[in-house]
């Protein structure tokens, strides 16, 4: 059945039960009129409908219908983000199963308890409630809500930090769902929450998997229903990982409309996913624009403000404002990872070495705790940056190196293209030129590519070669060294100023008697009196 035809037979039932007079529609038919409410993206609707069927089955106290509407209700309420609502509805779907203790709506309570204790931070008791609703299922035999409980509780144990177990529940989930014989609603459901899931933790290979499965699907049952503009939400932050930004935008902006009726938050969150694509194509602007729009609905706009006032160069506003969102925590595994990588290059700009070392030392503890590819592609890459600001390359090359095969392997090409920048400092830093200008001419391709404008400026600026800034074309931090050298310092204290190791230091002084022309030490100190620098 195509979409145009589901479309037309919920808009067919809608409009003939709201022609009835709403005094003489039964339980059963306010219930088809909420599904198609639903359907048709009508939430208040929907809202309306349930609460009549409810208010029929608890005044003829029948308990089981009555528990199963007021279950619904909870998740009507929580994915308009109305918490105490949906709070209300749990706790009276709780109250009718107490008068029928063996009903077959206890599983689907379950899970109702189990999302509730998620949101109120209580994990321990919202998998035990997710594999409580497994149980009922495969007990009395039914799908939906063996394969509902699976999914909650594989995304449960996942946000607990059992990413491993999570994920292999989760993918069983989904094996049930692709069946395609389980409901619509709880189809929907486990599309999106695995999706969800799957980018809180960071696993893009797995998310690229199925979103689009889950798009298809979401986009067959009904334009207006809440699903296809969720599920598209998911895509969008997909296809822009994968450099599609035109697309992404368009679909990011178009997601934020149809989820108009659903609630504020939802809209802002593909505003956000808008402005970080317009920040990358130097839209700064338009950027600002959608993460100001996106804050006013309740999105968080960090780390995307601060990166505007990175590229326009206020660091130090661009510190004050990561700093304020990473105090601003608890932050899901994936938020906080790009805020610390995200503040990382803003405390090395500031020469705030020790800052840096602690948000990468956190980083990492992070990126082990979720089992994240990308995860580790942003540690490598922030870790990578760090140690090149200490000389050290070394240390920085392998790091490099094993995330630029990750975001290749992820195909990540912005991220694969930031970090081959890096390389090319790395083997200018390391005396070669050869190596340097392939790795800027690299990620000058991809930025272009991307339509990435400002990051394709610096790449062209660095494949150029290196300024010039000592005499003999003498790097600043090699005229640093030199000056040291020439007030008499040894390498070891040299390497203790500069907080470089004394290899790095060694490095410096052989490209410094290179270019200078010299043989020695006092050669060196010589040449440096001559141009001035002791």
């Amino acid at each position: 059945m195509d979409t145009g035809v589901r479309e037309r037979l919920w808009r067919e039932r809608y409009d003939a039960l709201t022609a009835r007079d709403p005094s003489e529609l039964s339980a059963a038919d306010l219930e088809v009129l909420a599904d198609a409410s639903f359907w048709l993206g009508r939430p208040r609707d929907t809202i309306a409908a349930r609460q009549r069927a409810y208010a029929i089955y608890r005044d003829a106290q029948q308990h089981e219908p009555a528990a199963r509407m007021a279950c619904r209700l909870f998740h009507n309420h929580f994915e308009l983000d109305e918490a105490s609502a949906a709070s209300g509805w749990l706790n009276r779907a709780q109250g009718h199963l107490r008068e029928v203790p063996e009903s077959s709506e206890r599983g689907y309570v379950a899970i109702a308890a189990s999302m509730w204790a998620a949101y109120s931070g209580q994990l321990d008791e919202a998998i035990a409630q997710a594999a409580l609703a497994h149980d009922a299922g495969v007990a009395d035999g039914d799908r939906d809500l063996a394969a509902w409980g699976l999914a909650a509780q594989g995304g449960m144990r996942a946000a607990a930090g059992d990413i491993s177990g999570g994920v292999a529940l989760l993918d069983d989930a989904m094996v049930e769902t692709v069946s395609g014989e389980l409901t619509p609603f709880v189809t929907g459901w486990i599309y999106c929450f695995l999706l969800k899931t799957c980018q809180a933790i960071g696993d893009v290979g797995r998310a690229g998997e199925w979103t689009d499965a889950a798009v298809r699907w979401c986009e067959q049952q009904g334009v207006n229903s809440w699903y296809p503009g969720v599920c598209r939400l998911h895509r969008c932050e997909i296809t822009s990982l994968r450099g599609e930004w035109a697309s992404a935008e368009q679909e990011a902006l178009r997601a934020a409309e149809e989820l108009a009726p659903f609630g504020g938050y939802l809209i802002a969150e593909g505003l956000y996913l808008a402005g970080e694509i317009r920040r990358r194509r130097g839209d700064y602007a338009g950027a600002e624009d959608a993460f100001l729009r996106s804050h006013e609905l309740g999105h968080d706009a960090q780390p995307g403000l601060a990166l505007i006032r990175l590229a326009r160069h206020d660091l130090h506003g661009a510190a004050g404002q990561l700093r304020l969102a990473l105090l601003g925590g608890p932050h899901p595994p994936m938020r906080r990872i790009r805020l610390l990588a995200a503040y990382v290059p803003v405390a090395l700009e500031l020469g705030d070495i020790a800052a840096a070392e602690r948000s990468v030392a956190e980083l990492g503890d992070v990126a082990r705790s979720t089992e994240s590819r990308l995860a580790w592609a942003l540690l490598g890459m922030s870790h990578g940056a760090l140690l090149l600001a200490k000389d050290d390359v070394e240390g920085a090359l392998p790091l490099l190196r094993e995330s630029t095969a990750i975001c290749t392997h992820l195909n990540l090409p912005y991220e694969c293209a930031q970090v081959r920048m890096l390389l090319g400092h790395a083997a200018r830093q390391a005396g070669d030129e050869q190596t340097a200008r392939m790795e800027f001419e690299s990620a000058q391709a991809t930025f272009r590519r991307l339509g990435a404008i400002p990051d394709a400026g610096d790449a062209d600026a660095h494949a150029q070669g290196p300024a010039l800034h000592g005499p003999s074309g003498l790097s600043d931090r090699e005229v640093e060294v030199l000056r040291l050298l020439a007030s008499g310092l040894p390498n070891r204290a040299i390497a203790a100023q500069l907080v470089i190791s004394e290899h790095t230091v060694r490095r410096h002084l052989s490209n410094i008697y290179r270019k200078a022309g010299v043989p020695s030490r006092s050669a060196a100190t010589a040449f440096a009196i001559e141009h001035g620098l002791a």
